[in-house]
């Protein structure tokens, strides 16, 4: 029996309350506290109050604001037991197709149509949150505690921030680019710095230049070719000087 339960049920029998009314009571002047952090980054820690009566997308726009993500892509909860092993799931919104859904269900009900307060079933209830199914952001949800609410505070709000939060989109990994794409690109960062004019001010200056490197580059390989043909005529032992001092008739 979760807590929630627990506490109506005790209300009930000491002030008589029905049902209904101890429900209401509960989701107006209780909050649940959550723990939320990224499954691979643990020093990176959100905890979040949000009323029994909010919704899972109440959650979900709380959480993507205590991360500063932009909240555009798809998302899903999953309501998971003690061990965070996957139960149900809840979807932000249905995909238009199964083709890159996360899991292919496109039965799963809807973050705006359910309450959060019908899916704790545990004191230290979990759910994990996955957003951005290509890139599969991981975060896990964790009930840490259920607190009376207060009449200054608008909920759900941010608690405490602990870390800070990666990057959603990642600047660093460029793509290839075509020859004229690299070119543009070049021209870009060479006008930037001023170099371009530069360069087409001293174009002439340039071009003569590498023509004389080249040419010079062929010189030295054609006098390298006539070093080395000097040496295969050498004659290291002075056989030719001895051969062109005997007679042919010398040899019969």
């Amino acid at each position: 029996m979760n807590s929630s339960k627990i506490h109506r049920k005790i209300l009930s029998r000491i002030f008589f309350i029905d049902k209904q009314t101890l429900r209401t009571i509960f989701a107006f002047y209780m909050v649940y506290r959550f723990k939320v952090w990224f499954d691979d980054m643990d020093d990176i820690v959100r905890w979040i109050e949000i009323k029994p009566s909010h919704t899972f997308m109440d959650f979900n726009n709380i959480i993507q604001e205590a991360i500063g993500f932009d909240n555009k892509e798809a998302a899903s909860f999953f309501v998971s037991d003690d061990r965070w092993r996957k139960i149900s799931e809840i979807k932000k919104e249905k995909p238009a197709r199964s083709e890159g859904d996360l899991t292919g269900n496109l039965d799963a009900p809807l973050m705006a149509n359910i309450k959060i307060r019908t899916c704790v079933n545990d004191p230290h209830q979990h759910f994990i949150y996955i957003f951005d199914y290509n890139v599969q952001w991981t975060l896990t949800c964790e009930l840490i505690s259920i607190e009376a609410s207060t009449d200054k505070q608008i909920y759900p709000w941010i608690y405490r921030t602990e870390g800070k939060p990666p990057r959603q989109y990642n600047d660093s990994k460029f793509k290839m680019l075509d020859n004229n794409e690299f070119d543009a690109l070049a021209e870009k960062i060479l006008a930037a710095k001023g170099i371009k004019s530069l360069l087409v001010e001293h174009e002439e200056e340039l071009i003569a230049a590498l023509d004389d490197e080249d040419l010079n580059d062929d010189l030295d390989d054609e006098e390298g070719d006539d070093v080395e043909g000097d040496d295969a005529d050498h004659d290291e032992f002075g056989f030719n000087d001895l051969s062109n001092g005997i007679d042919a008739d010398d040899l019969k």
